[in-house]
């Protein structure tokens, strides 16, 4: 029996596979799509690949022109540090929260066993992934606490950042430094050491510090203009 695909299927389908293929850099910064390429590709009618364009362009992911075509976005470092900040001010919350309440056998149980599933994809290089179970090794805080509410925020503004961390996970020693910060927050946790656990956090979600001038140097054409460079460079941004 043939299956019937509604329109708000078809629109969120479309929006998930181009996401994705933006998120991963499959799709990298400059790219150039149009509406009527896209939906011949994905098999689809025009419109949904048009509303999700819309949808990308909201978050900042997307430029379009018209008529004419759309364009990956460059990643904007001024967006990038907005949405650091989000993600630090609830991460540090959440954080606060899971301390306070005392972190649960379980918990920790869950968060370890993310870790392992990212040393896997360190040995397999699968860089997407390995930013997946990151992402759900923080994400089993924001639950533990009852902020599913505040992650899906941190999620749906954290195109430019969450880009900018795929590229800084492609070497082995960002991996390495990566799962290292993870099991000493874990056993932080377990000695319930509040401010301990704080401070790493702060200083793990704050890494891209350490790391943009090489980053710079690697992938020019992935970044906005010269003159915002040059300001980030120097702290200014």
């Amino acid at each position: 029996m043939a299956v019937r695909i509604s329109k708000k299927s078809a629109q969120d389908a479309v929006y998930t596979v181009l996401k994705e293929g933006i998120m991963t850099l499959s799709l990298p910064p400059g790219t150039a799509m149009s509406t009527q390429e896209m939906a011949t590709r994905l098999n689809v009618s025009r419109t949904p690949v048009r509303e999700a364009f819309i949808r990308l362009q909201e978050e900042g992911l997307v430029i379009v022109f018209p008529q004419k075509q759309t364009i990956v976005s460059r990643i904007d470092f001024k967006r990038v540090l907005q949405e650091r900040f989000i993600r630090e001010s609830l991460e540090l919350s959440a954080l606060r929260l899971f301390m306070q309440k005392g972190p649960s056998e379980s918990f920790l149980a869950e968060m370890e066993q993310e870790i392992l599933q990212q040393e896997i994809c360190q040995l397999e290089k699968k860089y997407a992934d390995f930013l997946d179970h990151d992402n759900a090794m923080h994400r089993v805080i924001f639950e533990a606490v009852g902020q599913s509410l505040a992650w899906d925020a941190v999620l749906s503004v954290n195109g430019n950042y969450d880009r900018f961390r795929v590229l800084t996970i492609r070497t082995e020693d960002t991996m390495d430094s990566a799962i290292r910060q993870h099991r000493r927050m874990i056993a932080m946790m377990r000695e319930h050491d509040e401010e301990k656990v704080c401070a790493e956090m702060y200083d793990h979600i704050r890494k891209m510090n350490y790391e943009k001038n090489d980053l710079l140097k690697q992938y020019p054409d992935y970044f906005t203009s010269e003159e915002e460079k040059n300001q980030f460079e120097i702290g200014l941004l």
